[in-house]
């Protein structure tokens, strides 16, 4: 058992960089593998006057950022009143859309705002896939129509793409769809929290692995001015080869209540919402304030307070849990039904996947500088085959189901 550990942090060393805030979980589409299994408004969502209340408590607890998502942000008729306040309140905004609710309105008003980010979900590069992913026909046309309408109008455009089976052979082809139109890419694996995706259809360890061999290479590829590319959050941690995958160049634990926290649409306090579990809630903001939420003495101990022993059986013994922390807890969850034990780390895959291959040190090296994707041999040469045009129609035929 490793016994390091970190100190256990304080409340006010733990500063609110974001909120990450489920507007309403109304949408208008039936994504396959949306972890809120959005559809229908959450029951008792937070009323006009509680969503305005709600932001001037996020700005008395120093919150710097607030990313406004759904379901469908869009749909709620005071989306414009609440995402002012929270600019008047000289918070950063994010709007995360499924690009599909759209009129000259949203565009001007959006304009006036000067959001840091608008994201736009995008699942496949052609319309058959993505509207099979999204679950109603034409979204993809609309999508696409609001990125374009985006750019015109100088926003600064996001696309966030979640890889499952169905999708990930067509990444090479939504980067080749986005490269050079001034558009961030953040590339997120899909949980399996919600009730409609198929859970086998999830990614195993080398699939996974792959997704962050494809981001490397075409981070090395692709200066950051044509691709601004990253990984999201539970993409690889302390990679011996793979060095260059996130904004970040050393994960340092998870975020959940440490810099970032989610609030649903009723009010309900999380410390992230992708640990879609109500086990994790700290609270509920009409009852108490953001501040008190986020400066109990108790709050978020899951990651505050975390120490070496905690962590599950893939990660107790590994050299890197103090500052790890076991790795990304919504992955972690979702695999072992524990927090702390993430066994998608690619510290981890590499030494169960590849441990020979990695031995030379010389080897190592061809590797990396080749991007990985095409290296031959082994484990390897399967990674290749994932996003190579040569991968068997018996392996795939089975997933796309179109």
């Amino acid at each position: 058992m490793n016994s390091a550990s970190a100190l256990p942090l304080q409340p006010s060393a733990c500063r609110l960089a974001c909120c990450v805030w489920e507007f309403t979980l109304r949408c208008n589409l039936n994504c396959m593998h949306c972890g809120s299994s959005a559809g229908s408004a959450r029951a008792g969502e937070l009323s006009t006057e509680e969503a305005l209340k709600l932001c001037d408590d996020l700005k008395k607890a120093g919150c710097l950022g607030v990313a406004l998502m759904g379901g469908e942000p869009f749909l709620r008729g005071d989306f414009f009143e609440v995402a002012s306040c929270v600019r008047e309140l000289g918070m950063e905004l994010s709007v995360i859309t499924n690009g599909t609710v759209q009129s000259g309105e949203i565009f001007e008003n959006l304009k006036k705002l000067k959001p840091r980010a608008v994201a736009v979900s995008i699942d496949a590069s052609t319309a058959a896939l993505h509207d099979k992913i999204r679950g109603v026909p034409g979204a993809f046309d609309k999508s696409q129509a609001f990125i374009d309408r985006c750019l015109r109008e100088g926003l600064p455009v996001s696309v966030i793409t979640a890889v499952h089976k169905f999708n990930l052979k067509d990444l090479a082809a939504i980067r080749n769809s986005l490269k050079g139109r001034k558009i961030a890419w953040q590339v997120q694996t899909v949980g399996g929290e919600g009730r409609r995706f198929p859970k086998e259809m999830l990614l195993d360890e080398e699939e996974f692995y792959s997704v962050g061999v494809f981001i490397e290479a075409s981070r090395r590829t692709h200066s950051s001015e044509e691709l601004p590319l990253i990984g999201a959050h539970d993409l690889g941690y302390n990679s011996g080869v793979l060095k260059n995958i996130s904004l970040y160049e050393k994960w340092e634990g998870c975020q959940a209540g440490v810099s970032v926290l989610g609030i649903r649409s009723n009010g309900d306090a999380l410390g992230c919402l992708a640990l879609n579990d109500d086990r994790f809630i700290e609270g509920n903001v009409r009852r108490k304030s953001v501040l008190q939420l986020w400066n109990g003495p108790a709050a978020f101990s899951y990651t505050r307070n975390f120490n070496g022993a905690q962590a599950g059986e893939n990660c107790s013994s590994c050299a890197h849990v103090a500052a790890c922390k076991g790795g990304c807890n919504e992955m972690s969850l979702m695999k072992t039904g524990v927090m702390h034990n993430d066994p998608y780390c690619f510290y981890r895959l590499e030494h169960k996947l590849f441990a020979e291959k990695l031995q030379n040190p010389f080897k190592r090296l061809w590797f990396r500088l080749n991007g990985l994707a095409h290296a031959g041999g082994g484990a390897f040469e399967k990674l290749g085959r994932i996003f190579g045009a040569n991968r068997g129609l018996h392996e795939t035929k089975h997933r796309l189901r179109l």
